[in-house]
């Protein structure tokens, strides 16, 4: 067995490693020549045509090597044995163009007795970076066993050398470009080595014990994840293996975790995989406090974004595989089916039955025949129309007039019946989340086997004509997005799309009742209800019931009030469901940032509570501290001896 560092005391330095002294060895068959690095004897240059060694030579160029200068012969390895880990291959030589590379271990000479070689293919590694077409590192899996009498290794691109057994170090110039090392190198499980190649060359560098050494179990390659409740982290897994995904490791160039828990961006840096296992998965360890987003499911919820390797590792688009969905070993409460299937996380306490619930409420769709639109809870049903809590003049709902859903049967019936709630509501003011779709007026669209024309309804025709929509946002271009309202709601931009809705209402020149909407109805609506909601005063349980009341529309669309809740939490800084001042909170917001004032929201719980044409006074204002007044149609607010108009104007 080969001495070690601590037996070797003289140290030196040699490009731009510490080393322990050198040694050299002779035997009957082979010679020796070592140095101790971190307590492994390695070689550390050897020059890539010799294949039979001068005693003579390789004492005379000692002295050379401690310089950090090339050797005349290759070393034979007293030790090479190999049982997991990976070797990487970092391409700073830019002539190494081909993008093809292989790994070779081997012994002999192609014109030895006792020739062998192995021969690995090297994909790009999960942290390379690309530049100018060229890979920057490069790995692949050592071998499992068995490599006590291995020579050399090589790292090759292009030419004819494939060929296992037949040929040796002698003739790798076969090759487009290639470098080699040799080492009495014994390494194990978890140990992780880098080579780069200078001329004909291979240089060393150890990564250290534990270096990518990360192994996962079947159950957690299934799940995709792992959680550390001790460290409070995630460690997100991608695994091709076992047919997870419908790809191949040498294939897959990069990957990314996207979902709920990246607020849905889908190549976001801090989320993609870095790490590479022992086991062949791409992995990242994140803090548990990604979890805190959630979506419809009510859990934490994520994909992953693959990039492959195209012809001449010319990387695709990114695309999302949902192959998890029919993996026999996956856990099938982990997934969660929502217009696509989804994987979902688990946290400690949480039970999966009930969750697996709610993917299956998920999965429902209802047909024409399950609505008795006879009763006008199931008119309102199909048109996902109700008030929002804690208003009587203000209406959410499906969109008035463009299909969504047009796959469903249901679809023409529900802008009907959107049509029919709105008019006999008496709406006179549309509040449009989703922008201007008036354009699509005209267009055709098939459901239920049967063709119809997108037709805006006469009642919308009259809003329009009066001047009385507010497609909010699109004045500065800014449409509301789901990621916004629901992961970013404490932030400027959408408390400046509550500020031009209130403003809007409050506006002597929009009289109630008001109809709010997005496409559906459901996750920006959600969002923006919910404030308006806990702005006038509603509780938590009638905000989440309002919230969760869209998946009665049963188009294979859930809402859990998670969600909201979670939302409400990012706009105030408080839990809504536990802690009862969370609409005091919501107010400070919008006070304090300078949105809104005291008299306009007193002013817009009045307009959304009251009546538009009576005369006469009252006082069921905040603690009877303020006084509200209609008259002529218009609304006052008088607090002490000053008197406000709607849009917190002093009059007098």
């Amino acid at each position: 067995m080969m001495q070690t560092a601590e037996k070797w005391s003289k140290l030196i330095s040699v490009t731009g490693y510490r080393f322990g002294a050198c040694e050299y060895r002779k035997s009957a068959r082979k010679s020796h020549f070592f140095c101790a690095y971190q307590k492994k004897a390695v070689l550390l240059r050897a020059e890539k045509k010799s294949n039979s060694i001068n005693h003579t030579n390789m004492k005379r160029k000692i002295g050379t090597v401690l310089f950090g200068l090339t050797v005349w012969a290759f070393a034979a390895a007293a030790e090479w044995s190999f049982s997991g880990g990976y070797m990487y291959f970092e391409n700073t030589e830019t002539q190494w163009q081909d993008n093809s590379f292989m790994l070779i271990i081997g012994k002999g000479t192609a014109n030895g007795g006792s020739s062998y070689a192995s021969v690995y293919e090297m994909s790009p590694a999960p942290d390379a970076t690309t530049t100018n077409g060229v890979i920057s590192k490069w790995y692949t899996a050592l071998p499992s066993s068995g490599w006590s009498d291995a020579e050399y290794m090589a790292v090759i691109t292009g030419g004819s050398v494939w060929r296992k057994g037949t040929w040796g170090k002698d003739n790798l110039s076969n090759a487009n470009h290639y470098a080699v090392y040799t080492s009495g190198l014994k390494a194990s499980a978890g140990q992780g080595f880098s080579f780069t190649a200078s001329g004909n060359t291979l240089s060393l560098k150890y990564l250290g014990d534990g270096y990518k050494g990360v192994s996962f179990t079947d159950a957690e390659k299934n799940a995709c994840y792992k959680l550390d409740a001790a460290n409070q982290t995630i460690t997100f897994i991608f695994s091709t293996s076992g047919g997870r995904f419908n790809t191949s490791r040498s294939a897959v160039s990069r990957v990314y975790v996207y979902g709920s828990v990246s607020a849905w961006d889908q190549t976001n840096e801090a989320f993609r995989l870095n790490g590479f296992s022992d086991d062949g998965c791409f992995y990242r360890t994140m803090p548990m406090s990604v979890l805190e987003y959630v979506g419809n499911s009510g859990q934490p919820e994520f994909l992953f974004n693959i990039f492959k390797y195209g012809e001449n590792y010319a990387e695709n688009d990114g695309y999302t595989d949902r192959a998890h969905s029919t993996w026999s070993g996956v856990d099938s409460r982990l997934l969660f089916d929502n217009n696509g299937v989804n994987m979902i996380v688990a946290l400690p306490g949480d039970n999966l039955d009930e969750i697996h619930s709610r993917s299956v409420q998920a999965q429902q769709v209802d047909k024409l025949a399950n609505f008795d639109l006879t009763q006008p809870s199931e008119q309102a049903r199909i048109a996902n129309w109700r008030l929002v809590p804690a208003t009587t003049q203000l209406y959410r709902s499906y969109h008035p007039f463009d299909p969504s859903r047009a796959e469903y049967e249901t679809e023409e019936r529900r802008l009907y019946w959107v049509a029919n709630l709105a008019t006999a509501a008496g709406i006179q003011c549309d509040i449009a989340l989703s922008g201007d779709m008036t354009g699509h007026a005209g267009n055709p669209y098939t459901c239920g086997g049967k063709t119809y024309t997108v037709t805006i309804p006469d009642y919308y025709k009259t809003i329009i004509s009066n001047n009385r929509v507010l497609y909010v946002g699109t004045g500065n271009g800014h449409t509301p997005s789901y990621s916004t309202a629901i992961f970013d709601s404490g932030s400027a931009r959408f408390a400046e799309w509550i500020q031009e809705v209130v403003t809007f209402i409050l506006d002597e020149a929009h009289p109630a009742p008001y109809q709010i909407h997005c496409a559906l109805g459901s996750d920006r609506t959600g969002a923006f209800c919910a404030t308006i909601a806990a702005l006038c005063g509603a509780s938590w349980e009638q905000i989440a019931a309002d919230y969760e009341a869209t998946s009665n529309l049963k188009v294979n669309e859930y809402r859990h009030r998670n969600c909201i809740r979670y939302s409400l939490k990012r706009l105030c800084g408080v839990d809504p469901a536990t802690d009862a001042s969370f609409n005091a909170a919501v107010r400070k917001h919008f006070v304090d940032g300078g949105w809104l004032t005291e008299v306009q929201i007193e002013a817009l719980k009045a307009k959304l509570n009251g009546t538009a044409t009576a005369n006469g006074e009252w006082t069921n204002g905040r603690k009877g501290e303020w006084t509200k007044i209609m008259w002529d149609g218009l609304l006052y607010i008088r607090q002490e001896s000053n008197l406000y108009n709607a849009q917190g104007q002093k009059v007098n």
